[in-house]
């Protein structure tokens, strides 16, 4: 298990926060600052690393075909994982009661963005990507994850049934703010929406006693544990296809490793946050600043041994973590 390859993962960020008023759908602004801040969670290095350049925004689209260009673009250049996110208003269209996802100055139900259509997109553009994640918080959102399965107890999802047709597909997972026939919340006063926040908020501070990495499993716990705890709003809805469930999405960064018995995060696997992490050791495991000598700085010590690399005190922090586990 490990973090996806930027290089190869692509991610699409949609977010629509102005009013449609003749469908009486008022503004979101949390939506705009959901999208601004994802975004550079996304892009952290402590988180997952992607490029700027492999995480597009496309703040308040306002035709079906600016969005399906650019899926479908991302589709056919991910050649790992491909992360489609929307927050906004969902409807529900048609005597089939379609989910829509409401885009700028919309003046017809019909004139928003089919998920359906989203679905045929990454079909036609014939996806490379193995893992495929999509998180949609609006109303509605979890008639994304489509029917029940008569023969098992796992959802079987419309996205996934059309994109894991190939054998390569590692997994495919929808995560949505609300059962097919709840409206996701924006409360009044939040900074973002409730679900998005508290999705940020796991990304942002990791899941303490799990592992080195965060993957839908672990995402989907930690957030619907936490807006379980906030009186009035939807439970998130999760849905998976082939290994969906164990996709990797992020550091997992309140994971720790013990070093003698003291807890020391590693907040990237690079080991960029390390040297913050020796900063906020307690006095006697940290060393006094000794004089100037020319040498790189000291981001650790052990016994005396002054460690000036950070790659190799992430190494050691993991030989200490694996040490202690088998004794």
């Amino acid at each position: 298990m490990t973090i996806p390859d930027p290089a190869g993962s692509r991610a699409v960020l949609i977010g629509v926060h102005s009013a449609a008023d003749t469908l009486g759908l008022g503004e979101l602004p949390a939506v705009e600052k959901n999208l601004a801040e994802l975004r550079r969670v996304l892009t952290d290095g402590t988180v997952w690393s992607l490029p700027d350049e492999h995480c597009l925004y496309i703040p308040e689209p306002s035709y079906p075909h600016e969005v399906l260009a650019e899926v479908e673009r991302a589709a056919v250049e991910a050649t790992d994982t491909l992360l489609l996110y929307y927050a906004g208003h969902g409807l529900l269209v048609g005597e089939s009661q379609d989910l829509h996802l409401a885009l700028s100055g919309v003046r017809w139900d019909d004139d928003c963005l089919s998920y359906a259509k989203i679905r045929t997109r990454i079909r036609q553009a014939g996806s490379q990507a193995r893992r495929t994640v999509v998180i949609l918080d609006c109303c509605y959102s979890g008639k994304a994850l489509g029917e029940m399965s008569a023969e098992s107890p796992c959802a079987v999802l419309d996205l996934p049934a059309v994109i894991a047709q190939k054998a390569d597909i590692d997994g495919v997972c929808v995560l949505t703010a609300s059962a097919p026939t709840r409206k996701a919340l924006a409360p009044i006063g939040d900074k973002f929406t409730a679900f998005t926040g508290e999705l940020i908020h796991v990304l942002c501070n990791g899941v303490a006693g799990s592992g080195e990495f965060l993957d839908m499993t672990m995402i989907y716990d930690a957030v619907s544990s936490r807006l379980a705890h906030r009186q009035g709003l939807p439970e998130p809805q999760f849905g998976t296809r082939g290994h969906g469930a164990s996709i990797v999405l992020a550091h997992n960064r309140a994971f720790t490793v013990a070093i003698n018995g003291i807890e020391a995060p590693v907040a990237s696997r690079d080991g960029s946050a390390l040297a913050a992490a020796a900063n906020d050791l307690p006095e006697h495991v940290q060393s006094p600043q000794p004089p100037d000598r020319g040498l790189p700085p000291i981001v650790g010590t052990y016994k005396g041994i002054e460690i000036r690399s950070e790659r190799v005190l992430l190494q050691f922090l993991r030989s200490q973590q694996g040490g202690n586990s088998s004794e």
